[in-house]
């Protein structure tokens, strides 16, 4: 097997969406939301867009798993009958959970996709990860169950039309699993290649530095010092705390019930909330308030936290922050924890996703030799 011919790709398994880096670096978003397959009565759909048009069948080893709708295409076409995670699971892990294996399947499915190639097979080392405290817990047995789900052969056949009958069969033949947190370091403080770059080797060899990773449901923290993992906690608090409390908001005032990933959009790309053709009043104001008390509260707990942890805030040299809430409490958390020196990537949302790439081009490199180099080596001997 020539080492060329593996391809790479890194996935971050947001409970509210999932983020990609496939083979060629392309980044791919799709929410983390499945809703049981059914014939549908639509004349033509959008195809604009065609990550909105994801329905599947899924096969993994041999095991047929169904027929799905996964991402947008769930949240259009569910007929009240949606899986996608809640406050309900924040302590429900990611290793053993059915809907994540379908929609981490489909979304790999999606990144190995070719232009005029209708057959695809392909061998891969995925990069991906789970929240630190599943990852940790009972000598990390989540992490051998999560890799023996995934190590082996698996097929998804595309069936919307937008997608011409495109199936795409792929083989994970090594994967590299780490806690959330710590990849989005990786991303920032490691190249290409997986090795350390030099700027950080030369200015915080000897330096206590956090990865803070704000997700949707929870948040993650990694502790580092001289680049080796220290320890590490989670806060139950994420980006939902602030939308579900505007939601109510919404339902009390407006009589009406707007999902979550409605609000998130509306407030992430500054638009207006509209409700029957109306935009709501100070909505905007609204959303600030109850995002900066949420914000205040999750920099309060990170603090008691970290101390808890045996890690003083004066001691941390370096926060990198990562995941679609460091966007959203940013001013928070700046104001709050401003005497820390801190890095907010301009690609926070992809910052997890980006480093599990890394990792995986690391792992192919370490651990996978040319076949050739093989023979080589076996005729000398």
């Amino acid at each position: 097997m020539m080492k060329n011919n593996i391809l790479t790709v890194g996935a971050d398994l947001g409970n509210d969406a999932f983020k990609i880096i496939g083979p060629t670096k392309r980044e791919l978003f799709i929410l983390n939301i499945i809703a049981p397959w059914h014939e549908r009565r639509v004349i033509s759909d959008d195809t604009r867009y065609p990550l909105n048009l994801l329905e599947v069948e899924v096969t993994t080893k041999g095991d047929n798993l169904g027929k799905y709708f996964v991402g947008g295409m769930a949240y259009n076409f569910n007929r009240g009958i949606l899986k996608e995670r809640t406050v309900a699971d924040r302590h429900n892990g990611k290793a053993k959970d059915k809907g994540t294996l379908i929609v981490l399947l489909t979304s790999i499915a999606v990144s190995l996709i070719k232009s005029n190639t209708k057959k695809i097979k392909e061998k891969i080392v995925l990069g991906t990860m789970l929240p630190t405290e599943e990852y940790f817990r009972n000598n990390k047995e989540n992490v051998e169950l999560f890799k023996d789900k995934l190590i082996g052969t698996h097929h998804i056949k595309f069936l919307n039309p937008a997608f011409d009958g495109i199936e795409v069969e792929f083989e994970i033949i090594g994967t590299s699993i780490q806690p959330e947190g710590l990849c989005a370091i990786n991303a920032i403080m490691y190249d290409d290649n997986g090795d350390l770059l030099d700027e950080y080797e030369r200015d915080y060899s000897e330096r206590t530095i956090l990865g803070f990773d704000i997700g949707a449901l929870t948040s993650d923290v990694i502790v580092t010092h001289n680049f080796e993992l220290r320890t590490f906690f989670g806060i139950d608090k994420g980006t939902i705390d602030p939308l579900n409390r505007i939601v109510d908001y919404i339902k009390t005032d407006y009589k009406v019930t707007i999902p979550r990933h409605k609000v998130d959009n509306a407030i992430i790309k500054n638009e207006k909330l509209l409700v029957y053709g109306q935009d709501i009043p100070s909505f905007k104001e609204l959303s600030k308030e109850i995002i900066d008390f949420e914000g205040r509260q999750l920099a309060d707990e990170f603090s008691s936290k970290a101390a808890a942890a045996g890690v003083q805030l004066p001691d941390i040299g370096l926060l990198i922050l990562c995941g679609g809430g460091s966007l959203l409490f940013k001013d928070m958390i700046t104001s709050h924890l401003s005497r820390i020196p801190m890095i907010f990537s301009d690609n926070a949302v992809m910052l997890n996703a980006i480093g599990a790439w890394k990792n995986a081009v690391k792992y192919k490199n370490e651990n996978l030799e040319d076949t050739i180099t093989n023979l080589v080596a076996a005729t000398k001997e």
